[in-house]
């Protein structure tokens, strides 16, 4: 389980935070939250860690609960991806490679599960990512998320180090400990926080039988060059194929996309 092990303090921390998990020990809501998170934090020994309720499409969705080393807390709900974000190219590079990531294992599977971004792609691999080198800044960061609401909902508590040496089997161990029980807190905070409202989903136009063959393909990790090796088509086609597509869809990323193709299937609408 990694260099150090475990050790007489963190089964302390571990029951602690299984106490603040069990349902009816606690009241749910931000404070017991608060409380669980700054016990997982010292657990792994994060530098910062959130709670995340996240919807991908057609804009992210989160409400947040966020610590930092310092011990700054707050509380944001129903934040979309236009509010979130800063702006800047990097933002734009993490909805470019959103559906590689291991942050959206939780989407692709539908499964939870817990991960961390240096076991995912190795230490060097994740420090040259461009997601990471533009717009995360981050040694590493653990995931532990279950898929919540339907297609394109999760609830997740992500983790990262700044500085250091990246997680260990350790950390990833402790966190798959962790993994039964926490969600019943997690969702009953969100129903007392913000009343566990979620986006309401429009209508969209069913895709082209070629265009969801390709939102298929862009969808499990593939650019538009790789796509159009896969269908002997060019890289042109396969563009103009997804801006076709994203009129359909309404949306205005490959993220946004892939996700409303989800809702879709979902919903049991057919090609056009």
């Amino acid at each position: 389980m990694g260099s150090r092990g475990v050790s007489a303090h963190d089964i302390a921390l571990l029951q602690d935070i299984l106490d603040l998990a069990r349902p009816g020990r606690h009241p749910p809501g931000r404070d017991t939250v608060f409380a669980m998170l700054t016990r997982v934090e010292q657990l792994i020994g994060s530098d910062w860690i959130n709670f995340q309720d996240m919807h991908v499409g057609p804009r992210f969705w989160r409400s947040w609960v966020q610590f930092t080393s310092h011990g700054e807390q707050g509380w944001l709900a129903g934040t979309d991806l236009a509010t979130f974000d800063d702006g800047s190219a990097g933002a734009e590079l993490l909805d470019r490679y959103w559906w590689q990531l291991n942050c959206s294992l939780v989407d692709r599977t539908g499964q939870a599960s817990v991960t961390s971004s240096c076991s995912s792609y190795g230490e060097r691999a994740w420090a040259e990512h461009p997601a990471n080198q533009e717009y995360l800044h981050t040694v590493d960061e653990i995931l532990l998320a279950y898929p919540f609401g339907g297609t394109g909902g999760s609830l997740r508590i992500l983790a990262g180090r700044d500085e250091g040496r990246p997680f260990t089997d350790r950390e990833t161990v402790l966190m798959e400990l962790l993994l039964p029980h926490l969600r019943p807190l997690l969702e009953a905070t969100l129903a007392t926080e913000v009343g566990g409202q979620r986006p309401v989903r429009q209508e969209r136009v069913p895709l082209t039988a070629r265009q969801r063959e390709i939102m298929h393909l862009v969808a499990a990790g593939m650019s538009n060059r790789q796509v159009g090796r896969q269908l002997g088509l060019s890289e042109n086609t396969v563009r103009k194929h997804l801006e076709n597509a994203y009129v359909r869809l309404g949306a205005q990323s490959r993220t946004e996309a892939v996700a409303w193709l989800r809702d879709l299937e979902a919903a049991g609408v057919g090609v056009g």
